[in-house]
Formats: C-alpha cells, sequence, structure tokens
C-alpha cells in the first residue's frame, strides 16, 4: 500500500496548493460533492494504513482471531475500491473501470463473503453453472497462502483452492495505484498549483472534516 498512500497524500497536499476548493467544491449546489470527496478520501487513507498495518503483523496464531481478520482485509480492500470510484466521481475526473486483478480480489472476496452458504448470482470463479458454497476454515492463515473449500453445484465436485493472497493484493494496489495516479493528473490539469511566492505562505484550507489534516501528519499516508 505504500505507493497508494503516497498518491493520496500527494492528493491531499494539492487539493490544499489548488485552489479546486472554490472553483469546484464551492460552486453552487455541489456541497455533497465536497462530502464524497472527504469521505473518499478518508476511507482510502484508513483501509491502506489497515493494509499497510496487518500485512506487516501477519495473520494472528489464533485461528478464531484470523478468521476474523481474514474478513477485515478482504472487505478493507471492497471499501477502499469503492471509496477510489467515488473519489475520481467527486472532482471530475475519468470513471475508474478496475482491471483484471481489481476484479479478481473482488470476485475472490464476493465468493468467500458474499453469501457463501448459497453464492447463486454474481460473478462466479471457474464459470460455474450451478449453485457454488464455500467456507474458510480453521487452519493457519499467511499472506502467502490460504487454502478454502469450494463446493460447485454444476459440476458436482468439491475443491481446495489454494491463494496466495499477498501477491493478490499487490497486483490489486498496482492497479488502484494507477488509478489514483490517473485522478491526480486529473486535478493538476485542471487546477494547477500556483508557483510558491517565496515570500508568502498560505494557511491550510480548514475542512469541513476536522481529522482530515491531524490524521495526515499522523499517519503513514504522510509520505
Amino acid at each position: 500500500m505504500d505507493r497508494l498512500l503516497r498518491i493520496r497524500s500527494a492528493i491531499y497536499d494539492h487539493f490544499h496548493a489548488s485552489r479546486v476548493r472554490e472553483g469546484h467544491f464551492l460552486q453552487p449546489g455541489r456541497r455533497d460533492q465536497f462530502a464524497q470527496y472527504e469521505t473518499a478520501m478518508l476511507l482510502l487513507q484508513d483501509t491502506g494504513e489497515a493494509l499497510w498495518t496487518h500485512r506487516r503483523r501477519g495473520f494472528s496464531s489464533s485461528a478464531m482471531m484470523a478468521y476474523i481478520e481474514f474478513w477485515g482485509v478482504v472487505q478493507a480492500v471492497i471499501i477502499q475500491q469503492d471509496a477510489l470510484v467515488e473519489l475520481a466521481e467527486s472532482v471530475g475526473a475519468p470513471p475508474v473501470t478496475g482491471g483484471a486483478a481489481w476484479r479478481d480480489i473482488r470476485n475472490f472476496r464476493n465468493l468467500l463473503v458474499g453469501h457463501p452458504a448459497n453464492k447463486t448470482s454474481g460473478p462466479k470463479r471457474h464459470g460455474a453453472k450451478g449453485p457454488m458454497r464455500s467456507f474458510m476454515g480453521r487452519q493457519e492463515k499467511t499472506y502467502s497462502e490460504l487454502t478454502y473449500e469450494l463446493w460447485d453445484g454444476g459440476a458436482q465436485t468439491v475443491s481446495h483452492p489454494r491463494v496466495d493472497l499477498g501477491k493478490m493484493i499487490d497486483a490489486y494496489e498496482a492497479e488502484a495505484a494507477d488509478h489514483l495516479e490517473a485522478v491526480l493528473a486529473h486535478l493538476r490539469r485542471k487546477w494547477p498549483a500556483p508557483e510558491p511566492s517565496g515570500a508568502e505562505t498560505k494557511d491550510p484550507v480548514v475542512l469541513s472534516f476536522a481529522p482530515s489534516a491531524p490524521r495526515d501528519e499522523e499517519g503513514k499516508g504522510s509520505g
């Protein structure tokens, strides 16, 4: 998550240095867009820092703790994806469409978290024709290897797929960071930051969501 958090911080800094707030968000009828921007930025920071922290600590040796942690990790990725989509929309950047790695981890989460006892709708792995039933057991969990059980009702088979969650997240993060880079490039083109005068300093803009500034100063998102 290092690159994604660095780009998110660059967007935060550009927001304060440019006139995007006055030129876009303070225009009549755009208060919800401002809230959309701020919420997305906070969610990107929170999920990015949480995933960054857990990746370095690893899953708990307690089977029950690791079980809950797994759901939190994959759900944090989905929250982050949705926040990125909302951020791009809030500033009028090109829509975020995702990519292969983006879809892979989203489908993986949906298979195991979205009605795992009987998944009959939405994207299905392996092109299954019937219901799919899956569960993540109590075995040891690491980012390099996770195993789950999958019943494919169409093929009438049971399998135990192995997943390298770390590689899956890394591939997704590379795509997500590219999308975030495109948002930053859009902001720089449409609302360029003025050249520093050297003599004057501008007070930072006070946002409607007070926690934003100190969170950036204290968190990993500060670069």
